[in-house]
């Protein structure tokens, strides 16, 4: 294993069509994009060679000074790449332009609240808007969930505006066009983008585990959940246990579920020893 980038990491996503990293790093934190081809041109490279190739390689997205959260997305109508960045004062949309090989800001939206900071910065895709919402915290209501969003579409943001407290999400997903999984708790629920529960006779709309899930993962025959003991599979049809790893004295955390599901292992209470990574596979389906 090699280092890319020294620079300290709080979030990271790839675009692996174009090669393509984007972080949020630094101490004084500012979104990042990073040519991987280069980066690793650059562990390679003679040392006097690396100070010109890294300017080329990591490229510094100035608009986000501070930024606090970031979610991106490959929107499937469009194939267009976009990253949603929160910053102090603003809500920001970058595009990935291949004929200018770079992220570009696209749209501001001024923030409301001062210095405002959500638990929950997801992405929501609908098919007839060119740009995504992003889902900033889920209340209960009567009927279902609300879900806040800011609509990157609009000109204006409005938050705020639910006088309960939001529930504790932990993993919010878009599976399919109309469809969001929910989870918080010990529970998954599939529901709209209205929030109300979908209704549909081979799958449950709600599936409850034995354990508070710090983060969960759809799978196309049931739903992963993953706790700090280990991991939960259910069942999508019967919400009965089907897979199950608990340990008590190891410490588990789901570090990626894009394309491949990536796990880390570490004893428990003692976060100084080195970590195992494991590659895990399904048979929920089967």
């Amino acid at each position: 294993m090699v280092i890319l980038s020294s620079k300290r990491v709080t979030w990271l996503s790839v675009y692996d069509k174009h090669n393509w990293l984007l972080t949020i790093s630094g101490d004084h934190t500012y979104l990042y994009s990073h040519n991987l081809l280069l980066l690793h041109e650059n562990v390679k490279d003679e040392e006097r060679q690396v100070a010109r190739k890294k300017l080329m390689a990591s490229q510094r997205l100035n608009e986000t000074r501070g930024v606090k959260k970031a979610c991106a997305v490959l929107v499937p109508y469009t194939k267009e790449y976009l990253c949603c960045v929160l910053t102090p004062t603003s809500f920001l949309l970058y595009k990935w332009r291949s004929d200018r090989v770079k992220f570009e800001c696209i749209k501001t939206l001024a923030c409301p609240i001062q210095d405002y900071t959500p638990a929950l910065f997801e992405s929501m895709i609908k098919y007839d808007e060119p740009f995504p919402s992003i889902c900033v915290a889920v209340y209960q209501r009567d009927g279902g969930l609300f879900m806040e969003t800011v609509n990157m579409n609009s000109s204006s943001v409005f938050l705020g505006t639910q006088s309960s407290a939001p529930l504790p999400v932990t993993t919010l997903r878009q599976i399919e066009s109309d469809t969001m999984l929910v989870g918080f708790d010990n529970r998954a629920l599939f529901v709209n983008r209205e929030g109300i529960q979908k209704s549909n006779s081979r799958a449950k709309s709600a599936i409850t585990f034995s354990t508070p899930i710090a983060s969960m993962v759809f799978l196309e025959g049931g739903v992963l959940g993953f706790h700090r003991a280990g991991m939960e599979g259910r069942n999508l049809s019967t919400g009965k246990i089907e897979a199950e790893v608990k340990d008590d004295s190891k410490q588990f955390r789901l570090l990626s579920s894009a394309k491949m599901i990536i796990l880390e292992s570490r004893v428990a209470n003692d976060t100084t020893n080195n970590s195992n990574l494991y590659v895990l596979t399904s048979r929920l389906a089967e």
